[in-house]
């Protein structure tokens, strides 16, 4: 099911990331992680899929207290873990193209009842302007959309506090769990004390290592776009109108001597 799942969903992020519109900085490189980011939780899970049988005791040890042992020492969820951060890393893109697409909607009717006023306005150019090709689907601009730049830069934030909870998760939940040599398990049902392994030990640490290299990638590329966008669209969106009143200045000055006629034609 999981991997239909997966073969599903390849095709749909390659037919919409297929678009070259490219609205916002780094959109095909986060669908480009989507895609990566369901194979290698697809991947990474067949270590962990028969968990139950590769948990083994020492000595003559009762069923009913191996499953003791074993639902004591895997008290929490593993792999259920990985698909439910794998789901919030979704839904906040999802979250993010569901508004970035609002607002390129808002952006291009406006436009379309620009034009309209313009051809009514200019009647005799109706026929040369619909030979005009359409031009491009605006991006927004993130200089003026400061609600739009806001959700932007929130989408990074929640990515990257989620991938670093996952990551704590990861080293000191879930890598703890088959990194002993042994476990000790001792309930009050099966005193015990008994000592247990979980075979294949090595291929879930792999694994565990797979997912922490992909989180810290989530977060290192979420941490560049989050500085870039902010010294790009703030640092130097406040720069930009005290140049505009300097160059403002500059041409009215400007205009000034132009318009001023010579001394000689005024004598």
């Amino acid at each position: 099911m999981a991997a239909a799942a997966v073969a599903g969903l390849i095709p749909v992020l390659h037919s919409v990331a297929g678009d070259k519109s490219s609205y916002y900085v780094g959109r095909q490189l986060w669908f480009g992680f989507i895609a990566v980011y369901g194979v290698v939780v697809y991947v990474v899970r067949m270590p962990w899929a028969d968990l139950h049988q590769d948990f083994w005791c020492h000595g003559s040890i009762t069923y009913p207290c191996l499953i003791e042992c074993f639902e004591s020492s895997f008290s929490s969820p593993v792999v259920g873990l990985w698909y439910f951060f794998f789901f919030l890393f979704l839904a906040f893109f999802f979250l993010m193209e569901f508004f970035m697409a609002q607002v390129r909607h808002k952006q291009i009717k406006a436009k379309l009842v620009e034009s309209e006023a313009a051809d009514v306005e200019e009647g005799s150019m109706v026929g040369v302007q619909e030979q005009v090709p359409s031009p491009k689907k605006a991006a927004p601009n993130f200089h003026q959309e400061k609600a739009l730049l806001l959700l932007y830069l929130l989408h990074f934030l929640l990515q990257v506090g989620s991938q670093g909870v996952f990551l704590f998760l990861l080293h000191y939940r879930h890598l703890p769990l088959v990194s002993q040599a042994t476990i000790r398990c001792s309930t009050g049902s099966c005193p015990g004390p008994y000592f247990c392994l979980v075979r294949g030990s090595i291929e879930k640490r792999m694994s565990i290592y797979t997912l922490v290299t992909l989180s810290f990638m989530i977060i290192l590329f979420c941490s560049g776009f989050f500085m870039y966008s902010v010294h790009h669209y703030l640092l130097k969106g406040l720069r930009v109108p005290s140049i505009g009143l300097t160059d403002g200045g500059q041409l009215r000055s400007l205009n000034s001597v132009c318009q001023s006629p010579p001394s000689s034609f005024t004598e």
